[in-house]
């Protein structure tokens, strides 16, 4: 039998075969990336405030509901469920009548905005840099999207934290 000589195609097909395969046996090991750890998996509460949010229906966010959620143009699927709503009018800030302190009002250049702070929960990977939900890096400050039936609504990131008190082992 006559032995072949591999062609640079085939070579480069084994060579990302191989780093393929080097890359899943890291993560099964426990690493998410360059010294990214992952120390266990937490349920999450994501709270996110909408600012002047225009809408006739100040009960569109219904706790126990699912929402969609978009980090970084990121889908995270599947959506999320709702576990706690906080609705107040949209406020515009004035001066007080001494000059050395504000007092606000519901803003009536617009009488339909309303602010909320939603909050999601979901399960969250834990490295020493914060939380990983299915690939996505979730801080205080990230600009999301919360997407359901009837709304799609931009909004910030304002807490993040564990509700349960030990993390689930990483059987992964």
């Amino acid at each position: 039998m006559k032995l072949r000589k591999l062609n640079p195609l085939d070579m480069a097909f084994l060579v990302l075969s191989l780093m393929a395969l080097v890359g899943f046996g890291l993560a099964k090991a426990g690493y998410a990336g360059v010294d990214q750890v992952i120390e266990g998996t937490h349920k999450v509460d994501i709270s996110v405030y909408l600012i002047g949010l225009k809408t006739l229906d100040a009960e569109i966010f219904k706790v126990g509901e699912k929402s969609a959620i978009t980090i970084r143009n990121r889908p995270v699927h599947p959506p999320m469920t709702i576990v706690k709503v906080e609705h107040w009018e949209h406020k515009a800030s004035f001066l007080n009548k001494e000059g050395n302190g504000t007092v606000a009002f519901p803003d009536p250049a617009v009488p339909h905005a309303h602010d909320f702070i939603i909050t999601v929960q979901d399960e969250a990977d834990a490295t020493k840099d914060g939380f990983v939900i299915r690939g996505n890096k979730v801080k205080i400050g990230n600009l999301v999207e919360l997407e359901g039936f009837k709304y799609r609504a931009q909004g910030v990131v304002v807490d993040i934290k564990a509700t349960d008190s030990a993390s689930k082992a990483n059987d992964k």
